[in-house]
């Protein structure tokens, strides 16, 4: 058996490996062009792959795009955080006009803005930024993110 062909066979098998993980597909480098998703199919002779829960460089969300073989490049990337997760642990203790979660997914502005989570951490003062720090820190825990 040929290297080429060993090496298109090892290329395949990591393919198959990164289904259903999150990933980062690199459209056009220069421009800066580029979907965040789940890898949910592909294609090995036209390279092309599809991608669920989608999300490009301008955070406009795409439910599935199939993209033919024109990427840069495929990265694995971490899951996401589980914001809306820790919206509705949140939503046990706080009543639901004063939580609001920012529409890219990435932040959680609780009392009209007075205390911010993000995956970092919580940003505020108080008894109150005491108390949902301490709900963030036991979160974290139990959904193993720290």
């Amino acid at each position: 058996m040929s290297i080429a062909s060993n090496a298109a066979r090892e290329f395949n098998k990591e393919i198959v490996q990164a289904l259903n993980s999150m990933v980062r597909v690199v459209i056009d480098k220069e421009k800066g062009h580029y979907y965040t998703g789940r890898l949910v199919g592909f294609e090995v002779n036209s390279l092309s792959i599809c991608l669920a829960n989608a999300i490009n460089e301008k955070r406009q969300k795409t439910e599935k795009i199939f993209i033919r073989g024109i990427w840069e490049s495929i990265a694995i990337e971490g899951e996401p955080f589980p914001m809306d997760k820790l919206v509705e642990r949140l939503r046990k203790i706080l009543p639901d006009e004063s939580i609001e979660l920012h529409d890219d997914g990435g932040s959680i502005k609780l009392l009209g803005g007075k205390i911010i989570i993000t995956e970092s951490g919580v940003e505020g003062r108080g008894p109150t930024h005491d108390r949902i720090k301490r709900l963030f820190d036991n979160f974290c825990a139990e959904m193993d993110l720290r």
